[in-house]
């Protein structure tokens, strides 16, 4: 299936603006982003807490909603999906 992702700020650099990203079916948020490091080196430190989980200040919405109002990063992708991937915006 076909998900979309666009990216914005650090993660466009690293990523580009916009991929069509080829994904299994019945894949999670979770597979999407994992699939997502092999592409450099710095995604695993800039997404993810020593943890695994995803850090606070990474915002990923899918079609608009944000995960957290979702079912986090075991929400369910279906073919068409646009996910967004974004840090925090922070300033006065």
């Amino acid at each position: 299936m076909m998900v979309k992702l666009r990216t914005f700020a650090r993660f466009r650099d690293l990523l580009g603006k916009e991929l069509d990203l080829n994904i299994g079916e019945g894949a999670k948020v979770s597979d999407l982003l994992d699939a997502l490091l092999p592409r450099s080196q710095d995604l695993q430190d800039l997404i993810f807490e020593s943890s695994g989980d995803v850090k606070e200040d990474v915002n990923v919405l899918v079609n608009g909603r944000h995960i957290e109002s979702l079912e986090g990063v075991e929400t369910r992708l279906i073919d068409g999906d646009e996910v967004a991937l974004f840090p925090a915006v922070v300033g006065g």
